[in-house]
């Protein structure tokens, strides 16, 4: 059922491509422009130059500004990921900064900055905006510059990584990402008050929007399918629990009506049921938006902290591999199930 918001967007956006095209029409012949045109989002080394006051043996700055998107947590964590990697190849120095209008941002301040990214994360070195703003010599990041990153696929960008990425995110996770102290003192407290020091089977279901079956985005899996495969590892006896990190109740359910007391989860976390993601959610307590955030990132580092993992091709999935890999650990069991990428062009994909 198409929404009509979906068709009025659809047409607004071939509105534009065809303007667009009339505007590059009168240029056709014009080799030297179309191969300018064509090279967008392919050159890896593009930078914007937002200050240059010379000075000699100063430090370049790389101040990744993350654009504001619709995308969830860790998919534009996983961006993140791909900028410090250009930084750490250009041996430039990064600064980090979400917009203010990221799905996670609130109004007021939130441990102490405005700053998204800081209500999580120290800054990878310790440079703050505000010193940052007081450097000679400073670039701005442009989204170009995660291509270098994504050349360690077999594929450009998208869901589909390749072990060789994994393990090179997992060295500039080690060496650039650090949770802030009041975001290290609740993930202590809250993954070991309910994993302990038991062998646990990590579980990630991606459901709600999922279930759109996104273009560019996994086929979705079932939530029988990930069932059978959970209760098959299971059987093996090698765990004492299962921990479930989800973002649909309807999963939950189905979960703990197999598996009883064996299935461990954070309850005060936001789920949903049908196909709406949480992102959407009424901001029903106070700093909703950095919560939803913090219990995404919650379910991740207990994800990680898992002895087994078996999940789909997702973002938070592969944020718990690379972390884990950052402290050259790795799960007993690692089941990822992939039925494969959607491609189709459906009103109700996102641009």
């Amino acid at each position: 059922m198409f929404k009509w918001i979906d068709i009025v967007n659809k047409i607004n956006k071939t509105k534009k491509q065809i303007v667009f095209a009339f505007y590059c029409l009168p240029h056709g012949d014009d080799k030297r422009y179309v191969e300018s045109v064509k090279s967008i989002g392919k050159e890896y080394n593009l930078v914007e130059i937002e200050k240059n006051h010379k000075a000699c043996g100063e430090s370049i700055v790389y101040h990744i500004a993350m654009l504001p998107s619709g995308a969830g947590f860790f998919a534009d964590f996983n961006k993140l990921l791909s900028y410090l990697y250009f930084a750490d190849k250009m041996e430039i120095i990064p600064v980090v900064e979400f917009s203010a209008e990221s799905r996670y941002a609130e109004k007021n301040p939130v441990n102490g900055t405005r700053n998204p990214f800081e209500y999580y994360f120290q800054q990878p070195a310790d440079i703050s905006l505000n010193e940052m703003h007081e450097m000679k010599i400073v670039l701005k990041s442009r989204r170009e510059n995660v291509v270098l990153a994504n050349s360690l696929n077999d594929q450009s960008g998208g869901y589909v990584k390749t072990e060789r990425f994994l393990k090179e995110m997992s060295v500039i996770f080690a060496k650039y990402i650090k949770y802030n102290s009041v975001t290290e003192d609740m993930l202590a407290r809250d993954t070991q008050k309910i994993k302990g020091w038991k062998k646990t089977l990590g579980v990630h279901v991606r459901g709600t929007d999922f279930k759109r079956n996104y273009n560019g985005h996994p086929v979705l899996i079932s939530t029988e399918e990930y069932l059978e495969k959970v209760i098959q590892i299971f059987s093996k006896g090698i765990y004492e629990q299962i921990f479930l990190a989800t973002d649909d109740l309807n999963a939950l359910r189905l979960f703990e009506e197999h598996f009883g007391n064996k299935i461990i989860f954070f309850e005060n976390t936001v789920r949903a049921e049908g196909n709406e993601s949480v992102m959407n959610s009424y901001p029903i307590r106070e700093n909703h938006h950095y919560l939803l955030g913090y219990e995404v990132l919650r379910d991740m580092e207990m994800l990680s902290r898992c002895e087994g993992l078996v999940a789909g091709l997702s973002q938070v999935s592969y944020a718990a591999r690379i972390a884990k890999l950052s402290r050259k650990e790795s799960y007993i069991d690692e089941e990822i199930l992939n039925r494969g990428i959607n491609y189709h062009r459906r009103y109700n994909c996102p641009n």
